[in-house]
């Protein structure tokens, strides 16, 4: 038994090396290097594509988010300044020309006042935007609406600037 065992690990290496050829590792090929040109060596020496061919959904979703502007409100206000109006306008006629997206309107708010009056304030601002965009003719399937208040500062700090970016609409990409 020990013997067929032996046998049969003998030949099987054999044969394994009987199938190697020295040349096998020399990288010749048949193939002009020069007909590659989509194609350059990586670190690892087997070659890797020179442009990214795949666009996922998620990357057009991206593209679409970084179009896209905040909305920013005065202290203790929801009304949209004539300079918010512009951006919003560019905004959602951008939203108007470009499908398969849907919006989540997130309501902000700086630090002062209670969280449930932050919740309330960055409510109205939401719907704020809201009204206008569903006005401007944006389809009420492809916008949503949530408050956070104050408990999801852009910026931290108590200085007047750092609370004006707290005050606003953030206007979230979301898949279809």
């Amino acid at each position: 038994m020990k013997n067929t065992a032996l046998i049969l690990a003998c030949c099987l290496i054999a044969g394994l090396m009987a199938g190697c050829r020295p040349d096998d590792t020399n990288g010749d090929t048949d193939v002009d290097p020069d007909s590659l040109s989509f194609i350059e060596d990586d670190t690892l020496g087997v070659g890797v594509w020179v442009e990214d061919t795949v666009v996922t959904y998620a990357d057009q979703l991206a593209d679409h988010q970084l179009v896209l502007n905040d909305v920013f409100f005065d202290y203790n206000s929801e009304d949209l300044s004539p300079e918010m109006l512009q951006l919003l306008m560019a905004d959602a006629d951008y939203v108007m020309n470009n499908s398969g997206f849907r919006l989540l309107l997130e309501g902000h708010c700086d630090n002062r006042g209670t969280i449930d009056y932050n919740l309330a304030l960055g409510e109205r601002r939401a719907q704020s935007v809201y009204d206008y965009l569903s006005n401007y003719g944006i389809a009420a399937v492809r916008i949503e609406t949530v408050s956070y208040g104050k408990e999801r500062p852009f910026i931290t700090g108590d200085d007047d600037w750092a609370l004006s970016q707290n005050r606003r609409v953030h206007m979230r990409v979301l898949p279809e």
